[in-house]
């Protein structure tokens, strides 16, 4: 009898041990899935604060575009001029009677200048979106006469430049850029 009883309260004892660690497994499994649940959180948290940053930086690069854009929309003006009394286009700056090309400073606007055949090339700072991008206006003769001259915007640095010029196009970078012989 006293085997049975040692035997009995052993097998109690193993029973109430392995009740207590499967209890202790559950808590453990629970808390590491509650644990991955709160990391997956976190990082859908973070991926949301960065989509946000991205936004907010991408509208002040398009508005910051905008402004120096139109600001230097005068530059059109005397380029236009020059070629009704010249009848050819200024090779530069100074030529077309603008500032130096340094001179034009703007939200993200880093410099204009006036190239070879009277297009615009205008250079932007990193609060564009891109480090050096670049947007170039080009001058269209045909039609001067009924129209006016028109101007033609392009650009290979900034995909999504329709957000901040919807008359401008997106040329994938390919071929010579105006000016540089890139």
């Amino acid at each position: 009898m006293r085997h049975g009883l040692i035997t009995f309260f052993a097998a109690l004892g193993g029973v109430l041990v392995a009740l207590f660690s499967f209890q202790l497994y559950g808590k453990f499994a629970t808390d590491r899935a509650r644990a991955q649940a709160d990391a997956e959180q976190q990082a859908k948290i973070e991926q949301g604060r960065q989509l946000v940053e991205r936004t907010i930086a991408d509208e002040r690069a398009v508005a910051a575009i905008r402004n120096d854009v139109a600001a230097a929309s005068m530059a059109r003006v005397a380029i236009t001029e020059y070629y009704m009394v010249n009848g050819r286009m200024p090779a530069s700056n100074a030529e077309a009677g603008l500032p130096g090309p340094e001179t034009y400073k703007g939200q993200a606007l880093r410099s204009m200048t006036v190239v070879q055949d009277g297009s615009m090339v205008l250079e932007f700072d990193a609060t564009s979106g891109v480090e050096g991008g670049r947007i170039e206006w080009h001058p269209d003769l045909t039609g001067i006469e009924s129209m006016g001259m028109q101007w033609h915007c392009s650009t290979h640095d900034y995909a999504q430049i329709a957000r901040a010029l919807p008359n401008c196009e997106y040329l994938p970078p390919s071929g010579a850029d105006i000016g540089t012989g890139k």
